[in-house]
């Protein structure tokens, strides 16, 4: 064989050490190809993560007052008794909220349930006041201090049941262990882990929302879209006080000439258009959208007057209903 067709310069380029160097550069490229469709598949994944547009929706507190905001959680951590759930916000239509009572407050209500029991007046008479200030949120230990061997505590804690019974919505004080969540297609109980929800208002703009605060929220599109879907409302509720818990949503052209009595909680034989006068929720003459809730009735109906409406007290009723946004 000719050897010059072999140049010596060939030998030294296929050197062992020249292969390893070569396979080294051309594997670390390949690997550098390769990393880059798996950041696109990271950066997808992340963008799949991204919280959805806000959830419109209607919240009512405690206090009874209304507030339309927006949530901006995509998901609702929801313990329930089965397991841990993440209910999409898109796809809640309700929450009714169970009671929460947080550690301070508690301390608090204990503490003023203590002092129902002390041998001054004045002490017993502030504690209470803290309790009424308290309202639902003392009820259960109140409740519960009727039952006390301290016959002190015990009777002013049956005063106070009977003045919460008489200035606290019934459906406030009913016993509510678990929130429960409705979607289209389901209704759980169970426990929303966190204390507050991110939310964006028009008022306020961005806000956390307390859950200890609130009673009920509602999706929006759960709302009848235009007065043509409400019914025409009745002059009362007497028909519907079987269907306790149940809310009808009527059109209402508001009057302040007819027959009321409650405050909060009406009667059903009240005249329903002037107790949305009442209530606050419309002015004479105007007509509009509301809900009305069938609930059960309070020992006693409290008289008073608001918004140029007068209302006359009344004892315990077959049935009762609140009206609201």
């Amino acid at each position: 064989m000719n050897r010059r067709a072999f140049p010596r310069t060939s030998s030294v380029w296929f050197s062992p050490v020249r292969f390893l160097l070569i396979s080294s550069i051309l594997f670390l490229t390949s690997q550098t190809v390769q990393a880059e469709p798996l950041r696109s598949k990271s950066q997808s994944a992340s963008d799949n993560s991204r919280p959805g547009p806000d959830v419109a929706v209607e919240v009512r507190f405690t206090d009874n007052s209304v507030l339309k905001l927006s949530i901006r959680e995509e998901k609702i951590e929801f313990m329930t008794a089965y397991g841990k759930l993440y209910v999409p916000t898109a796809d809640i239509r309700r929450i009714e909220f169970g009671l929460r009572v947080p550690d301070e407050v508690a301390k608090q209500v204990n503490a003023a349930v203590d002092e129902l029991g002390s041998p001054q007046f004045r002490r017993r008479e502030a504690a209470s006041a803290i309790l009424l200030a308290l309202r639902e949120k003392a009820f259960p230990a109140v409740f519960k201090a009727t039952k006390n061997q301290d016959m002190e505590v015990a009777n002013r804690a049956e005063e106070l049941v009977k003045k919460f019974q008489e200035n606290v919505p019934a459906d406030l004080l009913k016993s509510r262990d678990y929130d429960i969540i409705y979607t289209d297609s389901s209704k759980i109980a169970g426990h929303i882990e966190s204390a507050s929800l991110r939310a964006n208002t028009t008022q306020f703009g961005e806000v956390n929302l307390r859950l200890a605060d609130v009673y009920v929220l509602s999706s929006k599109s759960t709302e009848p879209e235009s007065d043509v879907a409400a019914a025409m409302a009745p002059t009362n509720m007497v028909n519907f006080q079987n269907e306790v818990g149940k809310t009808f949503v009527f059109k209402v052209t508001a009057n302040a000439s007819g027959s009321l009595w409650g405050t909060d909680l009406y009667t059903t034989d009240s005249t329903l258009a002037t107790a949305v006068i009442h209530a606050g929720l419309l002015q004479p003459g105007q007509t509009g959208v509301v809900k009305v809730t069938v609930v059960a009735s309070p020992n006693v109906f409290v008289g008073s007057t608001r918004n140029g409406v007068t209302s006359s007290p009344y004892q315990q009723y077959p049935a009762a209903y609140r009206v609201h946004k």
